[in-house]
């Protein structure tokens, strides 16, 4: 006699075991970052983007006065954003090495200035 409660089907299993995997690395989550640090590498995994911070200003003219983060991306281009704590959101920390290779795979060169 077979009992159908032995018997468990395989696709459902492995569907499980990856939400059950969700739940756990969720509870896993990284404390958020605050502000940026100057000469600090960051990720944002959902923008798919890095960023390495080069130095934060005192007061900018086109930001009202506030203070802003000035950065680069690993192909050269420079960004800059108001210093907040929303900023940050969704940033984590990434090692200058990640960063520099990603430096060396998009550009031989280093931008020139026009």
């Amino acid at each position: 006699m077979n009992n159908s409660n032995n018997v468990v089907n395989l696709e459902e299993y492995k569907k499980q075991r990856v939400e059950d995997r969700k739940d756990v690395y969720k509870a896993l989550s990284v404390i958020p970052l605050k502000a940026f640090q100057p000469n600090q590498y960051y990720i944002n995994p959902d923008k798919g983007a890095m960023i390495h911070v080069l130095f934060i200003t005192d007061k900018s003219d086109n930001f009202n006065n506030h203070m802003i983060y000035v950065m680069e991306d690993p192909t050269g281009q420079f960004y800059c954003t108001q210093v907040e704590e929303t900023t940050c959101k969704g940033w984590h920390d990434l090692h200058a090495d990640v960063f520099r290779y990603e430096v060396k795979k998009n550009n031989t060169d280093p931008p020139k200035a026009s």
